[in-house]
């Protein structure tokens, strides 16, 4: 591990070194685990050590307590990208590219490690937590868990890891989450292809866990080696691409003209601060249903007939 000193240890890191198992978890429970502006530094810190350490055959990614990640921690991350400054030309379009890109980096690392992750989603799982949760090689959630993101709802252009969500749920799904702000309840989750499969709250850390144990007895040099080939495949698919994509795509985002009428969202955080901001959010978008799990709908998968 790294001996950069953080402002607090986002992420908690153990290794069972019998049972050569790593745990992440990710820390910041006051606020639903939202990731600090440095904690995408500091995980890419942890997969350097995991990736190097032979004690360690597969990683379990939770969070602490009620949820996984609502995604990023706003205060911070609107002062990094100087959403704050009301001079005109707050931030130079190379550096913010070249900030976007090296945030991103965590999401292609996670991708392309070369040990197998595991998901464990309770709770809120949001922007970047779905994104971390799709970038795991096997993700197991709680049945209620609240997993998507809010897209253009969020106040930029709903762009992400576009390419994908595609692969996972299909152009139509990934354009309904982006585009609306909807999110699915990990059942619904586990129907469409978005995680792997949903599981009873009260079940959820013993059957992520079990799921550890099965990969854990596995030769490592086999698991390695499996994984590097399922690379060049996703490689030859397009899936690195992705990653090029969003950091490119998130920081073009950024630069919105908002008409006369519509939702400013940075705006609101420059004058009235984050937490404001998102209130005022919900309420301009609650009356057309808001954003969350959609109860009144019941996703049939292929293998029911609907009743």
């Amino acid at each position: 591990m790294s001996r950069k000193k953080y402002p607090f240890d986002y992420i908690k890191y153990e290794v069972d070194r019998e049972a050569k198992i790593a745990t992440v978890t990710l820390s910041n429970p006051g606020k639903k685990n939202a990731t600090p502006f440095w904690g995408e530094e500091q995980l890419l810190d942890t997969i350097d050590a995991w990736e190097k350490d032979d004690d360690v055959k597969v990683v379990l990614i939770r969070g602490e307590g009620d949820n996984f990640c609502s995604g990023h921690d706003l205060n911070g991350y609107f002062d990094g990208f100087g959403v704050r400054s009301k001079t005109k030309d707050r931030l130079a379009n190379r550096h913010q590219l070249m900030l976007e890109r090296d945030l991103r980096q965590v999401w292609r690392r996670l991708f392309f490690s070369l040990k197998p992750t595991i998901a464990e989603v309770r709770g809120h799982c949001i922007e970047l937590g779905n994104a971390l949760q799709a970038c795991c090689d096997i993700t197991i959630a709680a049945d209620d868990a609240n997993i998507g993101n809010l897209g253009q709802v969020a106040g930029i252009s709903g762009i992400t890891i576009i390419r994908l969500y595609a692969h996972l749920i299909g152009y139509k799904r990934t354009r309904e989450m982006m585009t609306t702000g909807r999110t699915w309840s990990g059942r619904e989750a586990s129907l469409i292809g978005l995680i792997n499969r949903a599981v009873p709250s009260e079940e959820l850390a013993e059957a992520a866990m079990a799921e550890a144990r099965r990969i854990a007895i596995l030769p490592i040099d086999g698991i390695v080696m499996g994984k590097a080939y399922t690379h060049m495949v996703w490689e030859s698919m397009g899936m690195g691409q992705a990653f090029t994509e969003s950091y490119f795509g998130h920081a073009f985002g950024l630069k919105l003209k908002f008409e006369d009428g519509e939702f400013a969202f940075f705006k609101e955080v420059r004058e009235h601060g984050a937490g404001e901001a998102v209130k005022k959010r919900r309420a301009h978008y609650e009356p057309l249903g808001g954003f969350g799990p959609r109860a009144e709908a019941r996703i049939v998968p292929s293998r029911e007939k609907p009743e």
